[in-house]
């Protein structure tokens, strides 16, 4: 059947509901037939439309919640890392408040990418030490391009770093202990 072929279909109405199609059919000009099949369409139409946007919806709000559950987690970690640095640094103070050593910091310093200058790392150095109450402190310096193909990579880059600067801190605490 062509689109344009007509059928022939009987309908019945409530009076009450023929009565507001007739109000309708005088307020735009339509005949009763016209009218329906006007109604019909548009109503046809926005229930396409709508599910339409209503999947376009559906997809961003997923797609927003997905960055979201990332953002999450990635601060997640930091606030575990957060947690770890600031229970080393407590550590820290302790074993050099009941010592009477150097004390060495072994800090990783993460640009994110960006460079920053050795005044501004050795400034940084000093007021971590300044913050974990010591008034002068020397600093070895080992520099590491941590690959960024992947979260997993880098941390793992991170954890093996971390390792590195405690065994190195091992190590000079035996040397002074053996002098």
């Amino acid at each position: 059947m062509a689109e344009n072929d007509e059928v022939r279909i009987t309908l019945r109405l409530t009076e009450g509901l023929r009565d507001e199609l007739k109000e309708a059919c005088d307020a735009s000009g339509r005949s009763m037939n016209a009218e329906i099949l006007h109604r019909l369409d548009r109503s046809l139409q926005w229930e396409e439309d709508g599910q339409k946007e209503a999947n376009a919806l559906i997809e961003s709000l997923q797609g927003k919640l997905a960055e979201a559950i990332g953002v999450n987690e990635y601060l997640e970690s930091l606030k575990v890392d957060l947690i770890e640095r600031l229970d080393r640094a407590d550590e820290a103070r302790q074993d050099h408040t009941s010592s009477e050593e150097e004390p060495i910091f072994n800090i990783v310093l993460d640009a994110k990418g960006h460079p920053i200058s050795w005044p501004e790392i050795a400034a940084h150095i000093h007021r971590t030490a300044k913050a974990a109450g010591v008034e002068t402190v020397g600093f070895r310096v080992a520099v590491f391009d941590a690959d960024r193909q992947s979260a997993g990579d880098r941390d793992r880059e991170y954890a093996r770093l971390v390792r590195w600067y405690q065994e190195q801190t091992r190590k000079h605490k035996a040397q002074i202990r053996e002098e």
